[in-house]
């Protein structure tokens, strides 16, 4: 797991923070990281840029040994959660589809259904949340507009608020991805200067996610 290796990342500070700073100034500025980068990238001016903003979180232009640890266990953080949100994807899409719906579909009013949520009362179940968002949303979920929500009304409804939670999680996506090469990047630096801090097999880690 990604946070096994957050335990050296104090130590990784402090070995690319003495190692890159050439003038003694005691943190780095993004020209440092830049420098170290032009062997090993084409793009080394743009990359140290994105590398930078990604690091330096106080945004003051300075990356102190200490604000390295604590962004790298940010990042490390951050990546392990979209790993485990990734499995639980991977868990949702292998379960089966949902039952049809009864020959009798016709459907509960909003007081018949506030009813059922009354009697099922303060359940966890995944049926006593779908009753309350169709409750809370009954004329949206209400598709024909007959005044009653039917099994394949409450589906289609529940599939809408699905669709919502993907396109949102999407809309995240390029920001796991800079923050995954923000940490790949560093940890390449840390192989490429010598640092004994973080092995290959660590590493190998976050290189499976991407």
């Amino acid at each position: 797991m990604i946070s096994s290796i957050s335990n050296n990342f104090s130590s990784l500070a402090s070995s690319l923070v003495s190692r890159l700073d050439s003038q003694n100034k005691g943190y780095l500025e993004q020209a440092d990281l830049q420098s170290a980068l032009t062997g090993l990238s084409s793009d080394a001016e743009d990359e140290a840029a994105s590398l930078f903003s990604a690091l330096d979180s106080d945004s003051d232009g300075k990356l102190t040994e200490s604000e390295l640890t604590a962004s790298l266990n940010r990042l490390a953080e951050q990546l392990e959660s979209q790993l485990s949100s990734g499995r639980m994807q991977q868990a949702l899409g292998n379960m089966p589809p949902p039952p049809p719906p009864p020959e009798d579909d016709e459907g509960f009013t909003l007081d018949e259904l506030k009813a059922q949520l009354n009697e099922i009362g303060n359940s966890d179940s995944e049926q006593a949340s779908l009753i309350s968002n169709i409750v809370a949303n009954f004329e949206a979920a209400d598709t024909n507009g007959d005044g009653k929500v039917s099994f394949t009304e409450a589906q289609a409804y529940d599939q809408s608020l699905s669709s919502t939670t993907t396109t949102a999680s999407a809309g995240s996506a390029a920001t796991d991805e800079a923050e995954l090469a923000a940490m790949l990047r560093v940890m390449q630096l840390a192989r490429s200067y010598g640092s004994d801090t973080i092995t290959v097999q660590q590493t190998s880690v976050l290189y499976t996610t991407a």
